[in-house]
């Protein structure tokens, strides 16, 4: 009994919460203060200009009290919050660098060291000097700066000089993790650094950093070194999952390569100025007008354009606040991208736009929503925790619709991750690739057909947009504001006058949202079955609904090329006649069929898929709903046979979907056969032994250890973690086997041996189908090669080696799949009640268990959506453990959830923050 109030304790204090939407904080607000300093820093040079925004941050940290302004939209924002403010008491009116100087005069008793350091272009230096402010009170100066302010007001506290200290990068860094990690704050991570044009264009976003005390890093992610330290940073424990680095890439936007596998989306944000300041203002949500449809009629065009980068908080703060005061705005109905991360860090700027919008403009999530992301470099596992915090943020700012960064083919695992976070629908980008829309599980997807940069680009898409006598046609525009906001609303107006006098009733524009709501009611009411189709049963490829492009199917081309049974208009999916009858033929990559299915009974059923292919790259990927039953990647045939496989599948009426994953395959027919084979639901919260069938040996780490390029063997089975593995889905039907004793991977290298490396997301290595094709027997095929896992030689010996074939069903290619435990390791461990005061509490509240001196125990807290916002480790040194936690103004009020954890056992509840 103990055991399974223990297991719900734990999903109660550590899964993702879905009862409601509860604001997840993210970003560590500062104090407000009631009269602001407004200080000018126009006039200074450049490496003093930097100062000051690192001394700001200083400043910031106990109050928000300092404003540095340095152009016309830090003043207009400035005045916008209506704060009161004085001039620093004692001000430096004449010489160089006033602005640094007056900080130095007004402020010095703030600060205990000074550090030399040196501005080199992407160099360590100064990055070392920036997180020495972040961890301590020091401010990094130049050599002649020093010596400019020493000899104008004195100082008698320490001087470190540290520009010879390091003489590699790697060196650095590595004193940084040791040496200032510890002392940093665990929410958010900043790349901030000297880029090449720092002299004219200094980055302002540096007084955050340091008034959060963050870890900031300056790396180049395309060499394996910088890489490699930037895992490392973002793997230190204590941060929580999903969390942001704000700033900006050495090589711009490729920075998502190297922190999105690591669970950690981009932020955009590296001139933006004064958020130490801004975030002192009390975090707002915010509502828009639900969305509003029409109804889409044949032989027309429905468009909704939207500005890009909304994902950008500098945009939202400087280019984005020109455009959009604009004249002409709100002629025609456009959508604005912004960041729903203003809502904690500069929540006016939000209300401002919301305040002042007309009722053709609107409001939606930049790419991704609340982080930039590329959403196939997510691994899967962190994703899916990604899509629910996501749409929290967005539900928050009142967005119900947010630009994607998905490519073309849609990928049902990330796709669905959009279904979940509850936007009504996305706009994905394609670039130009194609203009149709689809239906997803209910959500539309409207593609980005359009990527312009001026209005005649503008008008040269639109233009060349096609009506169809069958279908409306949906398509979105992708504004990109750093050239079409030089022609904005004006350009925009004259664009839409033309159009419109040249092609009458063409054209219907519309706000993305609304767009989203017309698409989605156009695909509800054409929508139907072709014919009842129940299982068991025979499921013919040709029998697809109807309802046409991007609703019974989405096909490439524009006509059936088999020319063969259906024949109807709309209807271009190629169909010719061989195999039983008719087949789906002349397929490429990306395209899909809907089905809509009765399944007369819940249970295991054989799956026959029968087909032909040309290609040995040919492949299918099958769903029922929004669960992915399997991906089979199949081999070349040229006659039409059957791949076999058990599935899963629930009762009632639903979507069977079938995507092709390449061309040359020639759909004959899906057979559902009900079994009564017992089959396991795959879990990554179990643990699982993995047992050859040939020689009843388990499957682990020839040697128990943590090295990369560990063989993995066959062994005789004991009760070890390194014969254990933990099964992770990483896409669609495909998993990734973790090892229980080291937690990494296993994985295929030069393409036949079989070892452990650590999960990669960018490559197919690691990822493996794992399908029923016999009774208690699974075949485990290596994605993209066309083989599976066998143990070599079919040997019965230990230690015998594994590697990778094409199937052929024999014993030494199957495998049984035994849950053996959970993947917590909690077994034997007893719930314990803790006493929690004050509890509601207003600064902070103390957490208490009896326990054993000598004892480890750490507390996680996280919010009620499943964030963590803070956690600590201790060793008992008497009878009873005591947490504190004082969380201050960095966290809102509201219900968060804890766990302590020890050695033997744990408990967990809620409290709340008054």
């Amino acid at each position: 009994m103990k055991k399974t109030v223990m297991i719900s304790l734990l999903l109660l204090c550590v899964c993702t919460f879905t009862q409601g939407k509860e604001f997840p904080a993210f970003f560590p607000k500062m104090k407000a203060v009631q009269e602001a300093v407004y200080l000018s820093i126009s006039t200074d040079q450049t490496e003093a200009k930097l100062i000051c925004r690192v001394f700001q941050g200083i400043i910031n940290r106990d109050s928000a009290e300092l404003f540095l302004g340095d152009d016309s939209h830090e003043i207009t924002w400035f005045k916008y919050t209506k704060k009161p403010y004085r001039r620093p008491a004692y001000n430096v009116s004449s010489g160089e660098n006033r602005a640094l100087r007056t900080l130095f005069r007004n402020y010095k008793d703030r600060l205990d060291k000074l550090i030399v350091c040196d501005f080199k272009v992407n160099g360590f230096n100064w990055n070392m000097a920036v997180m020495m402010a972040c961890a301590e009170n020091a401010l990094p100066v130049s050599e002649e700066l020093k010596n400019t302010l020493v000899e104008e007001f004195g100082w008698d506290k320490e001087v470190v000089d540290i520009r010879n200290r390091w003489s590699t990068l790697s060196e650095a860094y590595d004193w940084a993790l040791a040496e200032l990690m510890p002392k940093l704050n665990k929410k958010i991570t900043f790349s901030l650094g000297l880029r090449d044009d720092w002299e004219g264009f200094p980055w302002r976003l540096y007084d955050y950093a340091v008034a959060t005390r963050s870890f900031t890093f300056w790396l180049d992610n395309h060499s394996t070194e910088g890489k490699n330290i930037i895992k490392r940073i973002l793997n230190t424990e204590g941060y929580p999952k999903n969390s942001f680095v704000l700033g900006y890439g050495m090589h711009g936007d490729d920075l998502n390569d190297a922190i999105n596998p690591e669970g950690w989306g981009f932020l955009v944000g590296d001139i933006f100025p004064n958020a130490s300041f801004y975030s002192s203002f009390p975090t707002e949500t915010f509502k828009q007008p639900e969305p509003k449809a029409v109804t889409a009629e044949k032989g027309k065009v429905y468009v909704a354009l939207h500005w890009s980068d909304g994902d950008n908080i500098q945009f939202n703060h400087n280019a984005t606040y020109d455009i959009f005061n604009q004249k002409g705005r709100g002629k025609v109905p456009v959508s604005m991208t912004l960041s729903p991360a203003l809502m904690e860090i500069a929540p006016f700027i939000l209300r401002y736009y919301y305040e002042n919008a007309t009722e053709n403009d609107e409001f939606i999530g930049g790419p991704s929503g609340v982080q930039y992301i590329q959403e196939a470099l997510y691994k899967p596992m962190d994703y899916v925790r990604w899509c629910e915090m996501n749409g929290e943020w967005l539900y928050q700012a009142g967005m119900s619709v947010t630009a994607s960064s998905l490519r073309w083919p849609a990928q049902p695992f990330f796709n669905n991750g959009f279904v979940k976070t509850g936007v009504l629908g996305t706009i994905a980008w394609t670039n130009g690739a194609y203009r149709d829309a689809y239906d997803w599980l209910g959500m539309p997807v409207i593609c980005t057909g359009g990527v312009v940069s001026n209005k005649k680009e503008l008008y040269n898409y639109l233009s060349g947009v096609s009506v169809s006598e069958n279908y409306p046609v949906f398509t979105g525009v992708y504004m990109v504001q750093a050239g079409m906001g030089g022609d904005g609303y004006p350009g925009i107006n004259s664009v839409v006058e033309q159009l419109n006098a040249e092609f009458p009733g063409k054209y219907v524009f519309l706000k993305a949202s609304d767009l989203m709501a017309t698409s989605r009611q156009y695909f509800e009411s054409v929508h139907a079955p072709y014919k009842e189709l129940s299982i068991p049963g025979r499921i013919e490829a040709e029998d697809f609904d109807k309802g046409g492009q991007g609703v019974g199917f989405y096909d490439t081309s524009k006509s059936n090329q088999g020319g063969k049974y259906r024949t109807e208009p709309g209807d271009f999916v190629g169909i010719g006649e061989g195999g039983t009858g008719y087949y789906v033929g002349w397929t490429a990559t990306g395209e899909w069929l809907n089905y809509s299915v009765d399944v007369q009974e819940a249970g295991v059923y054989r799956m026959d898929i029968n087909y032909s292919s040309t290609s040995s790259k040919a492949g299918v990927t099958v769903m029922l709903g929004d669960k992915v039953l399997t991906t089979v990647e199949s081999q070349k045939k040229s006659e039409y046979s059957d791949y076999s496989v058990y599935v899963n599948l629930s009762e009632g009426k639903q979507m069977l979907k079938v995507l092709f994953l390449d061309g040359s395959m020639n759909l004959d027919y899906i057979d559902f056969t009900r079994t009564e084979y017992n089959l396991p639901e795959i879990q990554s919260d179990k643990t699982y032994k993995i047992v050859a069938k040939h020689s009843g040996k388990a499957i682990g780490l020839s040697v128990d250890n943590q090295v990369n390029g560990t063989s993995i063997v066959q062994k005789t089975y004991v009760d070890e973690g390194s014969l254990s593995w933990n099964l992770h889905l990483v896409g669609d039907a495909f998993y990734g086997f973790q090892s229980g004793s080291s937690k990494l991977f296993m994985t295929v290298r030069g393409n036949k041996y079989i070892q452990q490396f650590p999960f990669d997301t960018t490559v197919d290595v690691a990822k493996w189908g794992i399908q029923c094709v016999d009774e208690n027997y699974f075949c485990i095929t290596a994605k993209g090669t066309g083989t599976v896992l066998e143990v070599v030689d079919s040997s019965d010996k230990e230690n015998a080696v594994l590697g990778l074939a094409p199937f052929t069903g024999a014993d030494n290619q199957l495998f049984s799949i035994q849950e053996i435990g959970d993947a917590t390791g909690i077994g034997g461990i007893e719930v314990v009640k803790a006493i929690t005061y004050p509890n509601p509490f207003t600064d902070y509240i103390n957490i208490s268990v009896p326990a054993k001196e000598g004892g480890k125990f750490t507390l996680y807290i996280y919010t009620s959506s499943g964030n963590l916002v803070y956690s600590d480790s201790q060793v008992v040194a008497e009878n009873v453990v005591t947490f504190t936690w004082n969380p201050g103004f960095s966290i809102p009020k509201g219900l968060f959830i804890y766990s302590l954890k020890g050695d033997t056992f744990c408990a967990g509840g809620k409290i709340v923050k008054q």
